[in-house]
């Protein structure tokens, strides 16, 4: 008699428990988003160590977006390094609050080696609720002013060793791709957790180069560039550098129709830049609110005028355009995939 008075008291209890979760559950469903937002603390996650260009953007968002979504909440940059990014996307997607009180800026190769079949990967891009981008980058083969890696021809000629950050770091990939496609001879240096490392790799000559964002070499690194302590090799896009137009493009290394389309499939990522996204299953409205909220800040004076004394270049892009980059990338010809399956190594 006791264990089954326990056993009622025991289901009574869960039952309670759950229906005190309903009730707080719809209320916050019904609320309006400036009266879910106002007073909280938002997280933007950040793919990489602090430092480099994915954290120098996300804390100029973090500083401006609460100003546009209704009720102000505060924002904190919060850095989670970690498998060159997929330790982020894995977060967001299936550990994070889905109510809209994370973001996360994610790395441009997540739909590229979900593509590629990148084992360890727990996430669908096709299926995150996109918020839109502050810039698409231009990602750019840079070596150090000491290496005899210096022109395009020269990556087909001689062993070059490139600094990655991790399996899906757009380096390594790309890197490991056109080495089997189109004959090139980079040899990966793995390890480091964010492009400030492999910076500093490359300038301890642990590395002839690394491979990253123009945007970020040049506000970064300006010293760089005054001081011509690297060559700018390659460029990964086909839309030349302004301030550098003779920089080649990886493009210029196809040979043939069938190379063309499997470098086509890579060079996606350019276009999802530094995409920042919110978990699956966000409430419509509040979604609603987050991207609007994201358009006005981007066209924001304040904002605009903070990003030139940081000197960081922008190119904004709204989340249906970032919904159709990853569309294209599944829609990529079968051969193409084929082809870069082969040739990525794990």
């Amino acid at each position: 008699m006791a264990n089954t008075l326990c056993s009622i008291r025991a289901s009574s209890t869960t039952i309670i428990i759950a229906f005190i979760s309903l009730l707080c559950s719809q209320f916050a469903n019904a609320q309006t988003p400036e009266q879910f937002y106002k007073g909280r603390t938002l997280s933007l996650i950040v793919p990489n160590a602090p430092g480099g260009s994915f954290d120098v953007y996300a804390r100029l968002v973090a500083g401006h977006l609460g100003r546009f979504i209704p009720g102000n909440p505060s924002i904190i940059a919060q850095n989670m390094p970690g498998a060159a990014g997929m330790l982020a996307a894995n977060y967001l997607y299936g550990i994070a609050p889905k109510d809209g009180t994370v973001l996360s800026v994610l790395v441009p190769n997540i739909t590229l080696a979900q593509v590629l079949g990148v084992r360890a990967i727990a996430y669908d891009t096709r299926k995150f609720d996109w918020i839109g981008r502050v810039i698409a980058t231009t990602a750019t083969l840079f070596t150090w002013h000491r290496s005899q890696t210096k022109t395009i021809a020269d990556l087909k000629t001689r062993e070059t060793l490139v600094a990655t950050t991790g399996a899906i770091s757009q380096a390594e990939i790309d890197s490991t791709m056109l080495n089997g496609v189109v004959g090139t001879k980079f040899k990966l240096i793995r390890g480091y957790k964010g492009s400030g490392e492999a910076a500093l790799a490359v300038e301890r000559g642990e590395a002839d180069g690394s491979l990253m964002p123009w945007e970020f070499i040049k506000s970064a690194h300006g010293d760089w560039l005054r001081d011509d302590k690297i060559n700018l090799v390659v460029r990964y896009v086909r839309h030349p550098i302004a301030e550098r137009p003779e920089v080649p493009s990886v493009w210029d290394l196809a040979q043939n129709p069938e190379q063309r389309d499997v470098i086509d499939l890579f060079l996606g990522p350019d276009e999802m830049g530094q995409p920042i996204a919110a978990p699956p299953g966000v409430p419509r409205e509040r979604l609603a609110t987050l991207r609007s909220s994201f358009d006005a800040m981007v066209k924001d004076p304040d904002f605009l005028a903070d990003a030139a004394k940081r000197n960081l270049d922008l190119r904004p892009g709204r989340f249906d355009e970032i919904e159709k980059t990853v569309a294209e990338a599944f829609a990529a010809p079968p051969a193409a995939v084929e082809t870069a399956r082969k040739y990525y190594k794990q």
